[in-house]
């Protein structure tokens, strides 16, 4: 089979689903301490966990990609990166207290799996990856996370963001990187790795529902779960019938064009801020659930209000980092924006919380329209 052709049939496979399932533990873990009425410790400690779990993933996918699947080699390091990621699941609901040290060796693991899988990518003759640069993304950051797991804190979490902007850096400078790297990952299996991990990520969403309307099993906790249900549907819908189609054609015109940066923001930054959204809009359904008809406490207002912000805002960064004109994006961002905060915060605040949640439904079903009809324009002006 010609190299071409192995890129055409560059699918994920079964082994990358299976390990992707350590990350329904994780988000359901982190997104857990959510429920309720989250304050700013609560949402600030979901970020700065949620953050290295997503960019090991989004790392050892970017890794697969290019290496690809197959091999033994690859699928010996995914397989010991779980562990990794679960002693990184299961530290985080203390992950910034008692079992920190836990929470950054599984870290450390991880890092130090990219470095053997890199390192021996810069040692083939005639590579143009620089021996450094394996060094200085991967070794020395795994070092950093596993000293900070000796060190007492505030220090150690000064030390984990040495470690993670150390990394981000490196990646927004492109120091040691060719275009060559670019043209080398396939954009069929970006496209499907990241849509498969929303996939499990709105999945929290309806085991979060499913799950506490099964311990709060009321008429009103039955129709906070329906509109709970059609939120992550309706938001499943704009993600898998524009969403990907939207991303496929973006990044192949980034990579014919070189647009190295416009791949890095929408494959490794962007999608986190997607992934968040959708996480803290769950935590605010389950809240819903419980207690259906109650005001939602603050943190869940936030949480419901600010999620769906979120999402619609990464998707608008998306588009324009695609090169989808601001006009064209300001047709369904800006109605986002008014009936967000005009619309949505005060149903939240005026209404129980299973009416809030009906109002979100509705909302997104609103914006999924206004989407569609501005895509089907910005088209018809463009073949015009």
């Amino acid at each position: 089979m010609s190299e071409a052709a192995e890129q055409e049939d560059h699918h994920a496979d079964w082994f990358e689903l299976f390990f992707d399932l350590v990350f329904v533990v994780t988000v359901s873990v982190l997104a857990h301490g959510l429920h309720g009425d989250p304050g700013a410790k609560e949402f600030g400690t979901f970020l700065v966990l949620f953050f290295p779990a997503w960019w090991a993933w989004v790392n050892l996918m970017v890794t697969v990609n290019v290496f690809g699947s197959g091999s033994g080699r690859v699928r010996t390091v995914l397989l010991a990166a779980m562990p990794g990621l679960g002693l990184m699941a299961a530290a985080a609901p203390e992950g910034l207290g008692d079992r920190a040290w836990a929470y950054a060796l599984g870290a450390a693991w991880i890092r130090l799996l990219f470095f053997v899988l890199w390192l021996g990518r810069a040692r083939q003759p005639g590579s143009p990856l620089p021996l450094w640069r394996p060094m200085l993304y991967c070794l020395v950051p795994a070092l950093i996370w596993a000293v900070s797991a000796a060190v007492p804190g505030p220090w150690r979490f000064v030390l984990w963001g040495v470690s993670m902007a150390l990394e981000v850096v490196l990646l927004v400078v492109q120091t040691g990187m060719t275009e060559g790297f670019y043209d080398e990952l396939t954009v069929e299996h970006l496209v499907e790795r990241i849509g498969l991990f929303m996939v499990i990520v709105l999945g929290e969403s309806v085991l979060t529902t499913v799950s506490a309307l099964a311990e709060h099993f009321t008429g009103l906790s039955a129709l906070a779960a329906l509109f709970g249900f059609l939120v992550a549907a309706e938001l499943a819908l704009i993600l898998f019938t524009w969403g990907t189609g939207t991303a496929a054609r973006g990044l192949l015109r980034a990579q014919s064009g070189h647009a190295v940066r416009a791949i890095r923001d929408t494959v490794m930054y962007l999608p986190f801020v997607l992934v968040s959204g959708i996480a803290v809009i769950a935590a605010a359904l389950g809240t819903a659930v419980a207690e259906p008809d109650h005001h939602l406490p603050p943190g869940a207002r936030w949480a419901l209000c600010g999620g769906v912000l979120a999402f619609y805002t990464a998707n608008a960064a998306i588009s324009l980092r695609f090169g989808d004109g601001l006009g064209t994006v300001l047709r369904w961002y800006g109605p986002c924006l008014v009936l967000t905060v005009g619309l949505l915060l005060p149903a939240a605040l005026a209404l129980p919380a299973w009416g809030a949640v009906g109002c979100a439904a509705g909302l997104v079903l609103l914006l999924a329209k206004l989407s569609k009809l501005s895509r089907n324009r910005a088209y018809g002006e463009a073949t015009a």
